[in-house]
């Protein structure tokens, strides 16, 4: 067993005030450092290091621990950006370090109606989810054979909390090793089960929206939405199409289908694996092969938060 973190001596520092409440949320959570370790794919040291007040974590670190804890992943990646912007020297004006930086509304413990929609809900609402709604399942259908990359995607929520009118959308598209091309897009649009509106702090790889229901879901409810997305024409696409579950997810289906005119010279399973073999170029995962159409077809369920489930690729002609 390892040590016991020190006690945080806040001082006013927004970094150490940042540290109190993400350990403050593992405690929620009831983890060891080295189960949180093991269900972010981060090392202990990593967790430990994140927690302990002295540097401010990165965002990647930051949001796999909160996932992992059950925490409210968009807000918790508002209150990091804020924590950064205070950290800056650069930063305009002179105010204190920490002036500005309030403890978080949802350090609550979980069970209590606090988190993404709890000025929704009523004072007696009892939900039994941290978030007030679960994915239970995802099917994605990849179009690779088409001038530019295109999913469709169908996802079915249940809420666990009365009055739930929104859901947060975020998805990930990592630039392409080598690509130094200027700007960085998703098109991403809703087929059905809602509308799509802007959500919190925008980055280059990483896009955010807001589902907004067509009317308050009760608890218990079982809602289905799909999104149409879209990579612009001339923007390479990274080798890889990963499910990594934030918060409960029970079922993912991946269908990609390849140009059967140029199948890709090896695909890997990924199944439940730290995100940082996502990015590997031989994850040394069990490989696939297309079938005649180009298709493949792979299922997965029993996540774990924080860990990835999906295909990776290598093409033919370029070796990526």
């Amino acid at each position: 067993m390892g040590r016991p973190q020190k006690e945080i001596v806040l001082a006013g520092s927004p970094a150490r005030l940042f540290a109190y409440w993400l350990r403050d949320l593992r405690g929620s959570a009831g983890l060891t450092l080295d189960q949180l370790a093991r269900r972010t794919g981060y090392g202990r040291t990593t967790v430990s290091d994140a927690m302990r007040g002295e540097i401010h974590p990165t965002r990647p670190v930051t949001l796999a621990i909160v996932g992992a804890c059950g925490g409210d992943v968009r807000r918790w990646g508002e209150y990091w950006a804020q924590v950064r912007r205070a950290l800056d020297p650069d930063r305009p004006g002179d105010s204190p370090e920490g002036d500005g930086i309030d403890p978080p509304p949802w350090g609550a413990r979980p069970g209590r109606a606090t988190g993404t929609h709890a000025e929704r809900c009523p004072p007696d609402c009892a939900r039994d989810d941290p978030h007030g709604w679960y994915t239970e399942s995802v099917s994605t259908r990849l179009r690779l054979d088409t001038p530019a990359p295109e999913a469709l995607e169908r996802r079915i929520v249940v809420a666990t909390c009365d009055g739930l009118t929104r859901i947060p959308v975020g998805v990930s598209v990592p630039r392409r090793a080598g690509d130094t091309t200027p700007g960085h897009a998703l098109e991403m649009s809703a087929v059905q089960g809602g509308r799509l509106e802007d959500g919190g702090p925008q980055y280059e790889s990483y896009f955010e929206r807001f589902l907004v229901l067509p009317a308050p879901l009760r608890a218990g409810t079982r809602h289905v939405y799909e999104l149409r997305l879209r990579i612009p024409p001339a923007q390479p696409m990274a080798p890889h199409f990963v499910h990594v579950p934030l918060t409960r997810s029970e079922h993912f289906r991946l269908r990609i289908g390849f140009d059967p005119a140029k199948p890709p010279r090896t695909v890997w399973r990924l199944e439940g694996v730290p995100t940082a073999v996502i990015y590997q170029r031989d994850p040394g995962t069990p490989t696939l092969r297309p079938d005649e159409q180009g298709l493949v077809d792979v299922e997965f369920g029993a996540m774990r938060v924080g860990y990835g489930y999906g295909l990776s690729w290598r093409e033919a002609d370029t070796g990526a």
